[in-house]
């Protein structure tokens, strides 16, 4: 475990399982948990309960270690002098850097690799982690289980063709995908592309196979011998690739099918705040055709946020959620109040519906102010061309820019301190630290999310890096997306 303390052992003795002599049946070590490249600027700790830990049992344990995470980092790379810490937990681990730095030392390197630091809550961003992103890499997130760096399926057994409710339970044909730019040369053209635009490259690759099949033909027989030699090996080689990628992309699309198109529209009109009815409608619908508990779920965290919903409409849909997917699932409400998506308030007026129950008031009701401060939301969607994006909104079809790349696009192309304080103090805990390095000397940057970052953030952050000439080095405890905060939600019985 990262981290142990008295609580630990104190259960274990509990059960007769810990002792002080040398015969103790289980024994505890503290294990020091370090980042791993998964790819070309990105760092994860692999940790899956810091969101859960942190944000829904507000259980503080493992900051420290995150602290220490970062701390043998920049003694490795050299201290920031430019720090923004953004959040409750962002400016904690902030504090226990500080005096980690005064009581075990800081790098003694005068020219630091890394210019800034960005450190931010999760849950100051939540949007970028419930809308449906358009890039490769978050789809391939969406539909298939990632691990380290590595997207991987194997075939399934189950012969059942319909779920419960009758419908159809689409099959995830079996895949094995390096997400590893420098190992996989397709997902590195790839990864950050619109999906659309996806498909297309796999079509030209597929085709230039072919072309080098039709050519092998007309060979002699020293050209057939040069060729097995030298290019059989690598020829296969990338068709095992390509064939992974084009199973991969058409089950996104079994996957997706006609949702995609409906749900991304549902969701601007939702980011931009238009016809709220029509939107819980097609929540409604949503909920009972598609049986999906983590779809349903993480579209109504959505209009939370974003939209006023009242008493009634919130009561109607948790009324319709509970008999849709079982009254089990009761406690999640108050999952939702304790990660801050909605706010306790026992004023309501669902008790006619739960007699000892109450529903909730909204806790960000200023959404819409916040991020058009912070231009998030692009004023016309279809003047984003997804082909050549010239706007990292692109990643979710031109509707919203991640917090985290409007954060390091400010930083990066030199905002006044005094301009980005005044745009970021809404959001919460603010410290920026300036000693003297704004703008950035260094142009290299380390974005530090606390409780995950998605790989559609990640692709926003790609495209600043891209159109500022500027480094971005990304760091998290994973890399998640809106169905694992659905499932922590979901599984995190209190």
């Amino acid at each position: 475990m990262p981290q142990f303390t008295y609580l630990f052992e104190k259960e274990l003795e509990e059960y007769g399982l810990s002792h002080s002599n040398k015969d103790s049946v289980v024994k505890l070590y503290s294990f020091q948990w370090l980042p791993i490249h998964t790819d070309s600027g990105i760092l994860s700790l692999e940790f899956p309960f810091a969101y859960s830990s942190m944000f829904i049992d507000q259980n503080m344990t493992y900051l420290t270690m995150f602290a220490k995470c970062l701390w043998q980092l920049l003694l490795v790379l050299g201290k920031a002098n430019f720090i923004i810490a953004l959040g409750q937990y962002s400016n904690i681990i902030l504090s226990q850097f500080d005096q980690l730095c005064e009581g075990k030392g800081s790098s003694d390197r005068l020219d630091s690799d890394i210019g800034g630091l960005i450190i931010l809550d999760r849950n100051l961003d939540y949007p970028s982690t419930l809308l449906t992103p358009g890039i490769y890499s978050a789809l391939l997130k969406e539909i298939y289980n990632v691990r380290v760096g590595h997207c991987e399926s194997i075939s399934e057994e189950n012969n059942v063709n319909v779920d419960d409710t009758f419908n159809l339970v689409v099959k995830k044909d079996p895949v094995s995908i390096n997400m590893d730019s420098e190992l996989d040369p397709v997902y590195s053209m790839t990864k950050n592309k619109y999906f659309t635009e996806v498909t297309s490259v796999l079509s030209n690759l597929t085709k230039e196979l072919k072309m080098e099949k039709f050519n092998s033909k007309d060979m002699s027989i020293d050209e057939i011998k040069k060729f097995v030699q030298t290019q059989l090996g690598p020829a296969n080689s990338r068709k095992k690739i390509i064939s992974n990628h084009l199973i991969a992309a058409e089950t996104i699309i079994n996957c997706l099918g006609w949702k995609f198109e409906n749900l991304c529209d549902c969701e601007f009109n939702i980011i931009n705040n238009i016809s709220k009815s029509t939107n819980l409608t097609f929540l409604m619908e949503l909920t009972c055709m598609e049986n999906s508990e983590l779809m349903s779920l993480r579209l109504f965290c959505l209009m939370l946020i974003t939209q006023n919903l009242n008493d009634s409409e919130i009561n109607m849909f948790w009324e319709k959620f509970l008999h849709q997917f079982g009254f089990k699932y009761s406690y999640v409400l108050q999952n939702l109040i304790n990660a801050g998506i909605i706010s306790d308030s026992r004023n309501s007026s669902a008790g006619s519906l739960f007699p000892n129950f109450w529903l909730p008031r909204l806790a960000t009701s200023q959404f819409n102010l916040v991020a058009n401060r912070l231009k998030q939301i692009p004023p016309d969607k279809n003047i984003i061309d997804l082909k050549y994006p010239t706007c990292p909104s692109y990643v979710f079809r031109g509707t919203y820019i991640p917090l985290v790349a409007q954060i390091a696009s400010m930083v990066l192309n030199s905002t006044q301190l005094e301009e980005m304080r005044t745009k970021l103090e809404g959001l919460g805990n603010l410290t920026i630290r300036n000693e003297r390095k704004y703008p950035l000397q260094t142009r290299t940057l380390l974005v530090y999310v606390i409780g995950g970052i998605t790989y559609a953030e990640i692709g926003a952050l790609n495209f600043i890096e891209a159109l500022t000439g500027a480094k971005i080095i990304v760091l998290s405890d994973q890399i998640i997306s809106g169905n694992d905060l659905m499932e922590n939600l979901l599984n995190n019985v209190r």
